[in-house]
């Protein structure tokens, strides 16, 4: 079996871009907030976007629900309800367990 530290296959990559990235998306995010709370008529805006977009989605999804439960009520009421005939739920009938239970096999053993 070869071991991966073994194989000589190994190598190792800098991570400088990816780190420099995260560092560049940190600074952009920033600026993008400085620059929005320095122009609220923007801000103001996107919220509203924000806003109008979360109600919509609410409301397609209220519609898409209820347009579901609509077309499931044909369905069930044509399946109608499914019960036994002649069986008997007295508990007069219950049958006790024939096996042992545990508190039984600790005093045997």
């Amino acid at each position: 079996m070869i071991l991966m530290a073994d194989a000589g296959t190994t190598g190792r990559n800098s991570t400088l871009v990816s780190a420099l990235l995260m560092v560049l998306l940190v600074v952009a995010i920033a600026a993008i907030a400085v620059f929005l709370i320095l122009n609220p008529a923007i801000l103001e805006s996107l919220v509203l976007i924000a806003l109008v977009a979360v109600v919509v989605i609410v409301i397609v999804a209220a519609m898409i629900f209820l347009l579901a439960t609509i077309l499931a009520l044909p369905y069930y009421a044509a399946k109608g309800e499914t019960f036994q005939t002649g069986a008997s739920y007295d508990l007069d009938d219950v049958k006790p367990v024939r096996e042992k239970d545990s508190e039984e096999k600790d005093d045997s053993t």
